[in-house]
């Protein structure tokens, strides 16, 4: 290990979430390992030190208290970094205000995983006049820390077209820029035996599933135009059921309907496969995402699910009708569009090989030397 290059992986999130950003990392640790030595940086509620067989993880304690645990992260990313060289330092996501001091032979690099200035511009939406007046300000934080990084860093890593687009919109064109998409790991993801998975998790082997899968706010993840979408699907097919894996009851109560949906809790990372592979179509609906596809979208892809989205998801990958089924805001009438592509079985193999083969060219072993190579090069 000692010959190897040292890098320092930072990530401003909790690094055992099981999920998001967490996840994109520890996809990428087992190749990064081989060419690095390779030390990870995260958020937590304690100071902790871990060796694991492929990294070295450094938890930072930050209090638990929204946009201001990020500065206190930050600030202590700072001193940690004063303290510790790398010769390779690459920052995920909403992070990136360290880089003001000068670190001399260190490489740095910082993905995007998404604008968060459009994440919370997305927000205001929700929003009354009044409340838009009062809460405008705040987009200036995520405007300025998601600033510095693009100003600062050596490299920049984008993880669709549509998130660099909105970087250059906001911050202007600088080079060294490049999109590299998400991959998924085709030995786990992969089409099995339906019949198979309903039983072991004691579904109806006559039903038409559909499938959401997000802890994330689900407003933000679209869940509740997805369940408008299964309402219409369901006037069409009583038989269709939709699973929703993740959301939290409380604040979802009032969006579902016993006809229809079934609220499930979060599961193990080992169980999700299961229910991919037991689901018909897999639904892709969010307001703002970064990655194009999202992690789960490009799992849901390679487990055989037929994928529903829309132009507000920004999937960038999917022609409707050719590798998934991209969908307008007329529900009732996308409801029935869906229900005859459903029907024509030879129409719906040819979206699925289609959609086959566009997921075997986001595998974890080709994103990961996209990965790589840039690093080096």
């Amino acid at each position: 290990m000692g010959n190897k290059l040292k890098l320092g992986l930072i990530l401003a999130s909790d690094s055992h979430f099981l999920g998001g950003l967490a996840q994109y990392q520890r996809n990428l640790i087992p190749y990064l390992s081989k060419k690095f030595e390779v030390f990870l940086i995260s958020k937590s509620s304690r100071n902790k030190k871990e060796i694991s067989k492929n990294f070295t993880s450094f938890e930072i304690k930050c209090p638990r208290i929204s946009l201001i645990e990020n500065f206190f992260f930050e600030f202590r990313v700072k001193k940690f970094l004063k303290k510790n060289h790398f010769d390779i330092i690459n920052s995920q996501g909403f992070t990136g205000l360290w880089m003001n001091f000068p670190m001399k032979k260190t490489k740095l690099v910082h993905t995007y995983h998404g604008s968060t200035y459009h994440f919370y511009k997305n927000h205001l939406k929700r929003f009354n006049l009044l409340r838009k007046i009062i809460f405008s300000p705040v987009l200036m934080i995520p405007y300025f820390i998601e600033r510095k990084p693009l100003k600062k860093a050596d490299k920049i890593i984008c993880v669709s077209e549509h998130v660099k687009e909105d970087l250059i919109k906001l911050h202007g064109k600088r080079k060294r820029i490049k999109v590299i998409r998400t991959g998924v790991d085709l030995e786990i993801f992969k089409k099995k035996n339906k019949k198979d998975s309903r039983k072991k998790l004691k579904l109806n082997s006559n039903k038409t599933y559909g499938l959401y899968v997000g802890r994330g706010g689900f407003w933000t993840k679209g869940l509740d135009k997805t369940i408008k979408l299964s309402k219409e699907i369901y006037k069409i097919n009583n038989n269709f059921r939709l699973l929703i894996i993740g959301a939290d009851k409380k604040k979802i109560q009032h969006l579902l309907d016993k006809r229809f949906t079934l609220l499930l809790p979060p599961q193990k990372r080992g169980d999700i496969p299961l229910y991919y592979s037991a689901s018909d179509i897999f639904f892709s609906m969010s307001r703002c995402e970064g990655g194009a596809p999202t992690m789960v979208t490009s799992e849901a892809m390679a487990s055989g699910n037929l994928i529903i989205t829309d132009k507000e998801a920004n999937q960038e990958i999917f022609k409707d009708r050719e590798n998934g089924i991209v969908i307008k805001e007329d529900y009732s009438k996308e409801a029935k569009r869906i229900s005859n592509i459903l029907k024509n079985k030879r129409k719906v193999k040819e979206i699925l090989r289609n959609s086959q083969k566009t997921v075997e060219g986001l595998s974890l072993e080709k994103w990961a030397k996209k990965y790589l190579d840039f690093l080096y090069n």
